[in-house]
């Protein structure tokens, strides 16, 4: 994962979903957003007739049924971010895209990230036409600091362009960003995915356990049941 968290700005990096072994696209954040909302809910346990127990309850009493919390739940992890884009900030970073354009390339980039990737594969569809294969939507690491870089799916955006120039380019926009977290079933199938979750949630326990080892000492008044 070295390759990926030497950043002190938050960022996307992307990748080919045939080929995660390098990068293909970097999204740097030109503003950090101001605020972070992330969910984490446990999904529906069902039961062995079928059933599902209620999300985030207890377990279910009666033969088979299981509750939220139970193994076989599993763990929903999503984000919202609002990225600011402005024109006037870019310029002073002396960046090298043509001012003629405003923003719309960066906003562009962050749209291509819904889309699956092209691919050069064809496949015959009636024996007359040949139809372009549907290729797959990126691979796409949300990385936050140094301690999270998490495989994200985008699930939208929503999109507010504010001011343009004489061509009608966007020269300010903001960009609500909607991201689910990647699970188990596609780090089997990819090694990035893999390796992400693991390195992000090595992190997150080792800051749990510094929370812990710290407030170990301090105990508490009420007399605990033995």
């Amino acid at each position: 994962m070295t390759d990926a968290i030497n950043f002190t700005r938050g960022a996307f990096a992307v990748y080919n979903p045939d080929d995660s072994a390098v990068m293909s696209g970097f999204i740097p954040f030109r503003f950090n957003p101001e605020s972070l909302t992330r969910q984490l809910q446990l999904e529906q346990a069902k039961s062995e007739t079928g059933g599902a127990a209620a999300s985030g309850g207890a377990a279910q009493s009666g033969s088979g049924e299981q509750g939220a919390d139970a193994s076989s739940g599993t763990l929903k992890e999503s984000f919202s971010v609002l990225l600011r884009f402005d024109l006037a900030e870019r310029e002073e970073a002396k960046s090298s895209l043509p001012v003629e354009f405003g923003v719309l390339p960066e906003i562009s980039a962050l749209e291509e990230l819904l889309y699956p990737i092209e691919s050069e594969s064809e496949a015959p569809s009636d024996g007359s036409e040949p139809v372009r294969a549907r290729g797959r939507r990126p691979i796409v690491l949300f990385i936050w600091g140094e301690r999270r870089v998490v495989p994200v799916k985008i699930t939208g955006m929503s999109i507010a362009e504010t001011f343009f120039n004489g061509m009608l380019y966007p020269v300010r926009a903001e960009v609500e960003v909607g991201l689910e977290v990647l699970g188990d079933a596609e780090a089997r199938d990819n090694a990035r995915v893999k390796s992400s979750l693991g390195f992000t949630g090595a992190n997150r326990r080792k800051m749990a356990r510094l929370y812990l080892d710290t407030t170990a000492d301090q105990g508490t008044s009420i007399n605990l049941p033995q």
